[in-house]
């Protein structure tokens, strides 16, 4: 009896660990695939994460490319811009240099004008009697202040001049007649109104001839500066 309930209870203990094997084999087999299915997750994440890594240093490489051809535009465009000021800084240079040749130029070219117009009147010449004469020289004096003011002070000499040389004219001696008779008798007194001629009274008539000179010289002087003006580049 004894032999019996021995082999009875190793047969249940046997049964119950079989059983419990069993169940513990079923457990590792769900915990396996349990992992199972984790690491085939953990997988595909990886292969994500490695596929997206992978386009994301894509871009990276794409956008540091794109990057130096921006650097590199940006370099031309600084490089143009540069050139451009440089261009713009000559080109003002020159616009400023031909605005004040202009200016010179118009200034050459008014003096001129009243140049012009002070030769045309002062050929006409002075008229041969004083208050005429006193009116003639203010007028020229006016005009040759627009041309150079310098030749006004030669004007002042002409005017300074006028009332001697016309007190002297007044004492001419008059021709009363053609005959020879008449001549005659008239050459003495022209010969003593020359020999009595005040100092100083040749004055007038020279200055008029130094004026004269002085308004052509002065005339030259501003053709020259003109054409000075005109051959400059």
């Amino acid at each position: 009896a004894g032999v019996a309930f021995t082999a009875v209870y190793y047969s249940y203990v046997l049964g119950e660990v079989e059983s419990r094997s069993q169940a513990a084999m079923a457990e590792l087999r769900a915990e396996n695939l349990r992992l199972q299915n984790l690491l085939a997750e953990a997988n595909s994440q990886s292969s994500r994460l490695q596929a997206d890594l992978r386009s994301l240093q894509t871009s990276i490489e794409e956008a540091r490319r794109e990057a130096q051809q921006l650097r590199a535009r940006l370099e031309t465009l600084d490089r143009q811009v540069s050139e451009l000021g440089s261009q713009l800084s000559t080109t003002r240079g020159e616009l400023d240099s031909l605005k004040n040749k202009v200016e010179q130029v118009k200034k050459v070219v008014e003096l001129l004008e009243n140049d012009r117009v002070l030769i045309s009147w002062i050929r006409s010449g002075p008229p041969g009697e004083r208050e005429g004469a006193r009116d003639y020289w203010n007028e020229t004096r006016a005009l040759a202040l627009r041309s150079d003011p310098n030749l006004a002070l030669t004007v002042d000499k002409i005017l300074a001049s006028l009332d001697l040389y016309f007190d002297w004219l007044d004492k001419f001696p008059p021709l009363t007649g053609t005959s020879r008779e008449e001549i005659v008798r008239w050459c003495p007194l022209y010969i003593d109104w020359l020999l009595t001629a005040p100092p100083g009274v040749n004055e007038y008539q020279d200055a008029i001839n130094q004026f004269r000179e002085e308004a052509m010289l002065v005339f030259i002087a501003h053709i020259d500066s003109l054409s000075n003006l005109l051959s400059q580049r």
